[in-house]
């Protein structure tokens, strides 16, 4: 399944090259970065999700396992869900910190990525936007909630403690071509703040 945040052209694109990440890097410029911060516990992570991200966030995991905070900087999406989910289930397991700042602008993908922090904190001013996926067909939003289509995320949110509420309140926000920015009373309503869930982690 393909995500949810880029231009219909470049999805047309993708579908007849191997590396859509590749494709959407050249053309905005948007590199994955994970940069850990003058050898603290933190790290900044920015640009689009997907296999290489994932590659990328592992191998980074395994080489600075003291760092423990990512600050999500700006991610406007993700290119591939299951790789995308991966990156969250490994994020989650390792027991991350998720932050967004007063400066910070994710989206699509990127939320999936913060709401997999064990704990969350969201900053006043940050950007977090949201809307359906949408496939070769129609939106996430436009199939039935009993098709199979929607299994792929039921079944990842409840890995990662995110009631399920929150997918559905995705898809119903914005249609796959625009994005809805949360508002302050929607962020306390779907509980995107967060305490580290005791006993889980270290």
């Amino acid at each position: 399944m393909m995500h949810r945040f880029f231009l219909s052209f470049l999805f047309l694109l993708c579908l007849t090259l191997s590396s859509c990440e590749s494709l959407y890097s050249a053309i905005s410029g948007q590199k994955t970065e994970i940069a850990q911060i003058n050898q603290s516990d933190t790290a900044t992570v920015n640009g689009v999700l997907g296999k290489k991200f994932y590659k990328k966030f592992t191998k980074f995991h395994t080489e600075h396992p003291e760092v423990k905070h990512l600050v999500l900087q700006d991610i406007p999406g993700s290119l591939n869900d299951e790789w995308n989910i991966k990156s969250c289930q490994y994020l989650y397991d390792n027991c991350f910190h998720t932050i967004v700042t007063d400066s910070s602008s994710i989206a699509s993908g990127g939320v999936d990525l913060f709401m997999s922090g064990n704990q969350r904190t969201v900053i006043l001013g940050a950007k977090i936007g949201v809307h359906s996926w949408r496939d070769l067909k129609q939106d996430g939003s436009e199939y039935p909630r009993d098709s199979e289509e929607h299994v792929l995320f039921l079944d990842f949110y409840p890995k990662i403690d995110v009631d399920t509420a929150f997918y559905w309140y995705t898809l119903r926000a914005s249609p796959a071509e625009t994005v809805h920015w949360m508002t302050p009373s929607e962020i306390q309503e779907y509980g995107l703040n967060r305490e580290a869930k005791e006993g889980k982690c270290p």
